[in-house]
């Protein structure tokens, strides 16, 4: 009877096995799919302003939005992503008490955030060449979608349920692109602050539906409230530190731009960014679907590093050869200086992908000094080359100061990945909680190897 339980064990585990990874699979296949929606829906959406404003509207329209963009990423204060690894290894009953949880969470944050942007439409008008202070202050009472949209993303992950974030985020983008055509149609005319408003209006309203799918609880607030601050505080704020830095200052080129260079520089920098952004998504959707799975794993396949390197690259060399007529015909000739700046911007996208896969590695296993390690480095380097090409040599030195600070980055996360790896760090999942606090706190150095 032995041997014969023990087949039906290996083959209900091997089932087990194969279930997971199929729906990982259609959870990266479908998360990369809308991606590539987004992605279209973005360029269309860009174009359609870029024909029907001029100049500097439009880039009152996109500095506005880089500036939410760049503000969101700092309204998570490393609460959100231990959230989600919490989900991942909570049952189904306390994953929903843990969404409640997150979203009375949420509500101080946003109206933090609304005050934020109010506030910095005055100091936009006052220090920037770009003029986008009257769209900000249009769009500050709704803009708590921009810092929304990354919670709703680590949520999804952590339930894996990454196909209702994607269907949100694509009838967001759906129903902004069908606002711009429908208002010159029923006379009412495109304008910056109206852009603006309407792409924060369709952005909250999906965010707010998804997190009524997701069918938060509200009872057990308390609890659930205490565990994500105790998880914020052994890795989370780490965690949060390094992205902060790292994206803040690698997002500082379009601010730099925006307050030294004129505004056809800036729009034709914004354009070839808008252009070359989807290069990036297959990658992204991969590393976002992985996140549930490779809280599990000692170590990333190679096999997924090398299909993200592929997978990111042929659309790169196919844009990057096609730039000139591509960006004529999408943003017409009023953005050609662009097309210059297009192969520069894709290579970049090729390597964040790759980066995005190791990132999702070292925040499954929260290895919050690692990613914030990574993120230090990044830091250095944007300043470094930003504050050196950007007034030298404007929006070609913003896009070269990408790319290779990307670079560094990059390597910054493989040597990590490979430290951890190294010492067992991601040997031994902390799949138990402290008994004591209650808290997820990653395994010592060298635990896991001593387990083995």
């Amino acid at each position: 009877m032995t041997p014969a339980c023990g087949g039906v064990a290996v083959r209900t585990c091997a089932k087990v096995k194969v279930a997971c990874s199929s729906r990982t699979v259609r959870q990266a296949v479908g998360f990369a799919c809308s991606s590539a929606v987004i992605g279209g829906l973005g360029v269309t959406t860009s174009a359609l302003l870029a024909r029907a404003l001029d100049v500097d509207a439009y880039t009152s329209y996109t500095f506005g939005k880089q500036l939410l963009l760049f503000s969101g990423m700092f309204f998570e204060f490393g609460l959100f992503l231990p959230a989600a690894r919490r989900l991942v290894l909570s049952d189904p009953a306390e994953r929903r008490r843990i969404t409640g949880a997150v979203v009375a969470s949420f509500v101080p944050v946003a109206v933090l955030f609304a005050v934020t942007v109010f506030a910095l439409s005055w100091i936009v008008d006052a220090c920037m060449s770009v003029h986008a202070g009257p769209a900000l202050r249009v769009a500050a009472l709704v803009a708590m979608g921009y810092p929304l949209d990354f919670v709703c993303l680590q949520m999804a992950q952590g339930l894996d349920r990454l196909h209702g974030y994607s269907i949100a985020a694509v009838l967001s983008r759906l129903g902004l692109l069908g606002a711009l055509i429908a208002m010159p149609a029923a006379g009412v005319r495109l304008t910056a602050s109206g852009a603006l408003l309407a792409d924060a209006l369709f952005l909250l309203a999906a965010w707010v539906a998804l997190l009524a799918y997701f069918r938060p609880v509200f009872h057990g607030l308390r609890t659930a409230a205490s565990r994500m601050l105790r998880d914020a505080r052994d890795y989370g704020l780490s965690a949060y530190v390094g992205r902060v830095l790292s994206m803040g200052t690698y997002h500082m080129d379009t601010l730099m731009l925006g307050a030294a260079s004129d505004p056809r520089s800036f729009a034709c920098y914004m354009c070839a960014a808008s252009l070359t952004a989807p290069i990036a998504l297959p990658g992204a959707g991969l590393a976002t679907a992985l996140f549930g799975r490779l809280t599990g794993l000692p170590r990333m396949a190679r096999r997924w590093v090398a299909t993200v390197t592929v997978v990111s690259a042929v659309p790169a060399v196919a844009l990057s050869m096609l730039a000139g007529p591509l960006v004529r015909l999408v943003y017409s000739d009023k953005f050609v200086m662009a097309a210059a700046l297009v192969p520069v911007l894709a290579a970049a996208q090729v390597v964040s992908a790759v980066t995005r896969l190791f990132n999702s590695f070292l925040a499954a296993h929260g290895l919050g000094s690692d990613l914030r390690t990574a993120a230090i480095t990044l830091t250095v380097s944007n300043l470094v080359l930003n504050l050196l090409l950007i007034p030298a040599y404007g929006a070609a030195g913003a896009a070269w100061a990408s790319l290779l600070a990307l670079a560094v980055n990059l390597i910054a996360h493989v040597v990590r990945y490979r430290r951890a790896v190294a010492a067992g760090e991601t040997a031994r999942p902390d799949r138990e909680e402290n008994p004591e606090t209650g808290s997820l706190v990653p395994p010592r150095r060298g635990q896991g190897a001593a387990a083995r």
